[in-house]
């Protein structure tokens, strides 16, 4: 039996509830303000505004500390440089500028910080040793010579002594006054005994300050296999893990519910393609879900009672496999349908015409005729008396239409019309319907077809073939072929056609139906059947329910299918 599609997570696919389980078994979900929804390029574009914010402020806290980087734990300078990477890596697939990652990277890698091309981060370290386990000079008298020969050369700081002399050619290992003044800036900043933090309040570089901003931007802890701490991030592949992880599992609800026969609605399909659509915009391959989403989709749509009623009618004919009335026309439905056409084609469906509306004479009524026409009245047995007759108009012999009172209004009946009469004492219902029928006006079509009515059936062309089809099997082929109809338009789809034309039937019939009872009533309230028999004022209200009342010319046309 079709039923709405599920998600392998229990929920309605593409539902709320669907969304925000899904999301939420991925890393993703945490990243989202509304789990309950699809809005992955969004939240992937807040998440890297959050990332290009934090590079922001790392380069905030290393230019506040620039002269003192050196005395950070060279580990943790190479860690904060590859999260800095990551996090702009993740700016790179949210498509969001971050300006300053370069600088950041090129800051802790301390490179650039000093002036001379030929000077790096060893020699520097070399220089500090030296100064500090010079067993001639306190570290203070090591610095203050280092300074002097930045400033006015090693000559001049060292004078006559050899030792002082020896001492700033090791520390200078060649490299010049440029490089003395950087030795003693990086042993001035890492004598300072306090930590170098940043704005949020921990050491750069420190686990600490790296946790936070991973915190920060990613609104929850990082799993350790992607994390700072594990030595590379990789940022944007979690990011990149989750959505496809995502896009997985859409793809396997899809094609389950696709095996089991279910659908979805056309509210559904939207929000489903509107998921995919978000999926790919973030660099995602969602393979060939949007064609699942399609299949699952076509049959959706127009009036569901109508639809329960087509399959109420095919299963009342026995066509083909019981079919489950659940207002769904999907496969079974579609296979009865279909067996339904062939069917009729072949005259094999009990058709049930109105050829006879009365079958016989048994109740005190025969189809009699009038005015040399055979078949145009319905009259009473014993007596002859005419209740119902089709007319044409009513000329005297010299050219001059008859007028008639038809509603309080004296008029010319120079139309085709319905004859209504209950004789010379009526019921007061009797007399309405004789006052708001008689004399009423039929078209050309509508007059065609109810004057000879031994043959009044529905006339329906199926494979050029002309058959008189009428009951259950008439209300299956109107319906059905109008939802069959729509369903080969352009987006294979029942819409608004389909819907307003159901409407239209079901409104026709059901204005039959209430017809009928009008007259049932009527005749109920006679008294000797033998004198106005129930099936007389049946008919005469079923036509008038059934073809609309003052627009009874058209309708009789509007609700058969094919005309012959």
């Amino acid at each position: 039996m079709s039923r709405e599609a599920i998600g392998e997570n229990g929920a309605v696919l593409g539902s709320g509830e669907y969304w925000s389980r899904v999301n939420r078994s991925t890393f993703f979900g945490g990243l989202m303000q509304r789990a309950s929804e699809a809005s992955y390029q969004e939240t992937l574009r807040e998440t890297g505004s959050r990332a290009s914010d934090m590079v922001e402020e790392i380069h905030e806290d290393l230019q506040e500390h620039k002269k003192r980087l050196s005395s950070i734990d060279s580990g943790g300078r190479n860690t904060l440089a590859k999260q800095v990477q990551g996090l702009y890596d993740v700016c790179r697939m949210a498509d969001t500028s971050c300006t300053h990652s370069g600088e950041c990277i090129t800051m802790l890698n301390l490179s650039g910080l000093f002036s001379n091309p030929f000077s790096d981060e060893r020699a520097i370290e070399a220089a500090i040793r030296k100064v500090k386990n010079n067993p001639d000079f306190f570290s203070s008298e090591c610095i203050d010579l280092i300074e002097k020969a930045a400033d006015w050369g090693i000559a001049f700081a060292a004078g006559s002594s050899e030792k002082k002399r020896a001492f700033l050619e090791d520390v200078a290992q060649g490299k010049g006054k440029d490089f003395l003044q950087e030795v003693a800036d990086a042993y001035q900043a890492g004598s300072d005994t306090a930590d170098i933090r940043g704005k949020c309040g921990h050491s750069i570089g420190s686990r600490e300050y790296l946790d936070r901003m991973e915190r920060v931007v990613f609104r929850q802890d990082v799993p350790t296999m992607y994390s700072a701490r594990w030595g590379s991030p990789d940022y944007d592949g979690l990011l990149k893990s989750s959505l496809e992880s995502i896009a997985h599992q859409l793809d396997q609800d899809l094609e389950r519910n696709e095996r089991e026969n279910n659908y979805i609605t056309d509210d559904t399909a939207k929000e489903l393609k509107l998921a995919v659509g978000e999926l790919e915009r973030c660099g995602i391959s969602t393979g060939s879900a949007s064609g699942k989403i399609e299949k699952l989709a076509w049959f959706v749509g127009g009036d569901p009672a109508k639809i329960r009623e087509l399959q109420s009618k095919l299963n009342q004919l026995g066509i083909g496999e019981h079919l489950n009335e659940d207002g769904v026309y999907g496969g079974k439905t579609l296979a009865a349908w279909e067996r339904f056409i062939k069917n009729l084609e072949h005259g094999t469906v009990p058709t049930l015409a109105w050829i006879d509306p009365l079958q016989n004479n048994a109740g005190g009524l025969m189809i009699a005729g009038s005015n040399n026409m055979p078949n145009n009245s319905i009259a009473d047995v014993k007596t002859g008396y005419r209740y119902l007759r089709i007319d044409t108009p009513h000329i005297s012999k010299n050219g001059v239409p008859h007028k008639v009172f038809f509603r309080g209004e004296q008029l010319p009946i120079d139309y085709n019309h319905l004859n209504v009469d209950f004789g010379n004492h009526p019921t007061a219902l009797q007399s309405w319907l004789k006052n708001r029928y008689n004399h009423f006006r039929l078209s050309d079509s509508a007059y065609d077809m109810l004057k000879d009515l031994k043959s009044a059936g529905k006339k329906v062309r199926v494979a050029g073939k002309v058959l008189l089809v009428a009951g259950i099997a008439l209300d299956a082929l109107e319906l059905g072929t109008t939802i069959d109809a729509d369903l080969k338009d352009a987006d294979r789809k029942l819409g608004k056609t389909t819907l307003s034309t159901a409407v239209g039937i079901g409104g026709s019939w059901a204005g039959a139906a209430l017809g009928a009872q009008l007259g049932a009533l009527a005749g109920v309230a006679t008294g000797p059947a033998a004198f106005i028999a129930v099936p007389v004022l049946s008919l005469a209200g079923g036509i008038v329910g059934a073809l609309g009342g003052d627009a009874l010319g058209r309708y009789i046309v509007d609700i058969t299918c094919t005309e012959d």
